[in-house]
Order: structure tokens, then sequence, then C-alpha cells
């Protein structure tokens, strides 16, 4: 421990005088991740600690002090196996890391030609792919979940790549398979048992707490730190700082608002649900707070809707009906004093998003909805290719020059049709139903808070897609929790056979032998 203390001052002191992005946001995350640890029960504590600081500090770390992007790639292949040692620990490292550093997608070429993407985050997803397949006791997975999700990831492909060449085809359904597919994977397989779940949620808790402070300071200090990254390995990116009233909307290693609030927002809802995994409800409720504080930084209206959305269903779920009357009205108060306010203090009213530009934004909204069914109707079986999208709807281009798809429901309807949006409505609509049906199950096999998470997550992430465009981490983690949905399934499924078999051979040990019936039927005859 001591060698680990001095090598990580060392590298801070390294950091500092040659990459002072690299400085702050390691030691921010890594202090927000010391305080949780501190929070945790010791068990817990004792099973983390270690891994969950040197993770934090040095991701970063690495990053910053790399002189080549394709080294960095290299070490993120190894990334999960190093940290991840046991079996159930996999799919919650992956978590953790792949909210941390920026992607800084590059492009793999052989003679000049493009073959397909590579990144950060799928070179996390593919050592945690390698270590799932060589650890041993998998889960096994229904075959209509695998089949389903397929399904919509055929249908993006589709999208991408129709009339197009076919080394484009096969390039992006490599890019695809990498970005949605390995995530599915490592989230169905990875966990295979209620404690490699409650593992999961307590590694993706602990990322919100990490990123919130990065998040807090990136907005006081009007400073997009993680932005330099793509600069310091000269990869081409399109990056845009935004601010809303008074103060900058800070992006962390999303590189963008609006989905890393959206994020946050399922890191907020883990860590709610995992109270028992604390030692007092006040440092659990001191937690909570700051990963409040986080969420809010960016400014997102849609995160706060979401969140709403995800606390109240876990509750549901968990059949927690006193918990809802009792939130109701301390949020009453708290939604009086924060409209009060904004009517007061117009620059606090255009942080809300209540006026100001996101006003304009939800004018686009508007009109971009009115526009994609106009366009609909003319092809609604099979929509129509990305560039007929854009000579259709080139009277939307907004201030960046882009036609932003900011309602995701739309956007499949266009590029596949009714065919293509009835597959991505269906991967939402099948494990919710099959979660809230199968929630005796859950209960008695104790996964009923992990499916009160992923139940929360994908409702919420289902209603905020009509606001906000399925891509990057945020769409990753929307496909990789329908595999954490069916992972519960499985589980449930055996519960649900084991109990069948055991009220079967109940019922046959309590039916009497045919010998004995006839035993005692001689007497009487005899008598007779």
């Amino acid at each position: 421990m001591p060698l680990i203390v001095v090598a990580m001052l060392v590298t801070a002191a390294i950091l500092f005088v040659i990459a002072k992005p690299g400085f702050y946001g390691a030691v921010c995350s890594t202090a927000g991740v010391l305080w949780f640890l501190r929070c945790l029960r010791a068990p817990l504590r004792e099973e983390m600690a270690v891994k969950a600081v040197l993770i934090t500090f040095f991701m970063p770390a690495v990053a910053w002090l790399l002189p080549n992007v394709w080294m960095l790639y290299f070490v993120m292949l190894m990334w999960v196996p190093l940290f991840a040692r046991r079996s159930e620990e996999i799919a919650g490292v992956y978590l953790y890391s792949l909210m941390l550093l920026p992607s800084l997608d590059q492009a793999v070429e052989l003679a000049g030609i493009k073959l397909f993407d590579i990144s950060v985050h799928d070179m996390l997803a593919l050592g945690a792919v390698i270590a799932i397949v060589i650890a041993p006791g998998k889960a096994r997975i229904g075959r209509g979940d695998d089949m389903r999700v397929a399904a919509v990831l055929l249908v993006m492909v589709f999208a991408s790549a129709r009339e197009t060449s076919l080394t484009h085809f096969l390039r992006t359904t490599i890019n695809i398979g990498f970005d949605y597919g390995m995530p599915y994977f490592i989230l169905s397989r990875g966990f295979r048992d209620l404690a490699s779940m409650r593992t999961g949620m307590r590694w993706f808790a602990c990322s919100g707490i990490a990123i919130s402070g990065v998040l807090v300071f990136e907005m006081v200090q009007n400073w997009p730190m993680y932005n330099e990254l793509y600069w310091h390995y000269d990869v081409p990116k399109l990056l845009a700082v935004k601010v809303r009233g008074a103060f900058m909307r800070p992006g962390g290693p999303f590189n963008e608002p609006t989905s890393i609030a959206l994020v946050m927002t399922l890191c907020m809802l883990a860590l709610w649900l995992i109270r028992d995994d604390f030692r007092t409800r006040m440092r659990h409720g001191l937690l909570c707070a700051a990963l409040f504080l986080g969420l809010s930084a960016p400014q997102s209206r849609n995160a706060w809707v979401a969140l709403g959305i995800a606390v109240l269903l876990a509750d549901m779920f968990l059949g927690r009906w006193s918990a809802l009357v009792r939130k109701a009205a301390p949020t009453a108060a708290a939604l009086t004093l924060i409209f009060a306010a904004a009517s007061i203090y117009p620059s606090f009213s255009d942080s809300l998003g209540l006026s100001g530009q996101a006003s304009e934004t939800g004018e686009y909204r508007r009109a971009l909805f009115d526009r994609g069914v106009q366009e609909f109707w003319d092809s609604p079986i099979v929509g129509f290719s990305r560039d007929q999208l854009e000579v259709r709807l080139n009277d939307m281009r907004q201030g960046e020059g882009i036609i932003d798809y900011v309602n995701s429901y739309l956007w499949f309807a266009l590029v596949s049709g009714v065919i293509g949006l009835a597959a991505f409505v269906w991967n939402f609509t099948a494990p919710l139903s099959y979660l809230w049906r199968m929630r005796r199950a859950e209960i008695a096999t104790g996964t009923a808070v992990p499916a009160a998470f992923v139940f929360g997550s994908l409702a919420a992430l289902a209603a905020t897609l009509f606001f906000t465009f399925f891509a990057t981490r945020m769409a990753y983690l929307t496909i990789g929790f329908m595999g954490f949905a069916a992972a519960i399934r499985a589980i449930s499924r055996t519960y649900a056979a084991h109990q069948a078999e055991e009220e079967y051979q109940q019922t046959l040990r309590q039916r009497p032998a045919p010998g004995v019936r006839q035993a005692t039927a001689q007497p009487g005859l005899a008598s007779a």
C-alpha cells in the first residue's frame, strides 16, 4: 500500500507539471471515490477499495501521459482483465471504466481502405468479453432475448448502410457489433447471480460519484478538460462547448452535457437503491445529494425528468407505496421553490431550461417532429436512406450545420420505417413487461433490487428518448441494460423451474402408493 501511495503522488506531481487537465480530472474523481468508499460497509469497502482508487486515479493519468492513442487502446484492452480478477467483478469494472474517459474514435485502415472504427470504449468492451469467455460459469440467456436484440442491431445496420457499398455495409456491421453488441454480451453473460448484480450496481453508483466532482469542477472553472484529450492525441472530432444561463454545461468524459446527465441519472438510481450497502442513512443521503449536484451540473431537463420517472417506477416495482407518499410533499415543496426562484431570477430560469436558448430548442424539437412525420408518410414501411434524409430535411439544419435528430423514435421511423420502429419499441416493452410479471420470483431469488434498477432505468430511457438521439454511451448502456434484464430473467426462470420441480416431487411424495391402498382394503373385505 505505501508503494501505491508513493506512485500516485509521483504521478500526480508529473501530471500537474505537464498535463494539468489529467491532474484535476484524477484528483477530483479520486476524492469523490475515497468518500464513497468511506461510506460503504467494511466488507464491501475492503472488496473494492484498492481497485476503485487505482482505476479512478490511473485511468485519466495514463490517458494524458501516453504519447500515442494506439498505446492507450492496448492498455484499455488489458484494463478490465487486469482489475477484474473474479468473474463476478467483470461487468461492474467494465461499467465503471466505461464512464471515465472519452471514446477517442479512430479509423483502422488497410492500404488506404477504412476497415472499421476503434475507440477506448471498444477496447474496454473487447477486454471484458475476453474475460467473460475465459471465466467459468457464464449465465445462460434465453434465445428469445438474444434474437430480439439482434433484430434491433440489424435494423441499425440496415439504417446506416443501406444504398451504400459492400465494404461500407461490413464496416457498419463491425462498428455496431463493437458499440452495441459487446455491451449486451457483457451485461447479459457477466451478471450470473445476485452477488455479481449487486457488485455491478455498486461500481456503477461509484462511477457517478467519481464523475460528479469532475462535472462540478468543469462548471465552476468554465473549462471542458476532457476535450483536450482529443487535441493531445490529435484525434479529429467536432467539439462544442454549450452554455446555458450564467454557466457552462459541462460534459466531463462524455464531452457532451445531455448524454452524461442522462447516464448520471442511472447512476443516481443505482445509488438510491443500494441503501443497505452503506454504514448509515445520513452517509447514504449525503452521497445521493452529491451525485444529484453532479447530475444537475449539465443543466439537462431530460435528466431531471428521467430521474423522477426512474425513482417513481422503481418504488412502485418494489411496492414501496408509503415511500412514494412520503416523497410527495418534499418534492412538491422543492418544485414550488424552484419555479418561484426561476420567476424572480432570469439567469436561474435560463439554467433550468425554462427560458432563453432552451425554449428555442423546444421549438426545434416540435418543428423536427412535424417535418419528420410529414416525410415518414412518404415511405412508412422501410423509410429512407440517411443520404436521402439529409436532402429531404435540409431545411431542418440548425446552427451547427447538422440535422439534430432529437427524437430517437422519429429517427428509427425515418431510417427504417414502421418495421424498424417496431423492433426498437419491442426491445423496451418486452423486458419491461417480463420484469414486472416475474416480480414474485425476483423477490424470492433476491434480485428484486437489481430488477427494480433495470426496470426504472429502461422505462426512464424509453421516455427520454423522445427528446434525445440514440447514440454514444447512453445508447450503449440502453442495449447493455437489455442484457441485464435478460440475465435477471434467466435467474428467475431457473428459480421458477426449480420451484415447479419441487412442487411436483412433493405431490408425488404425498400421493399414497398403490400397494398401500390395496393393503388397507383387504381387512374390510375379510370382515365382510
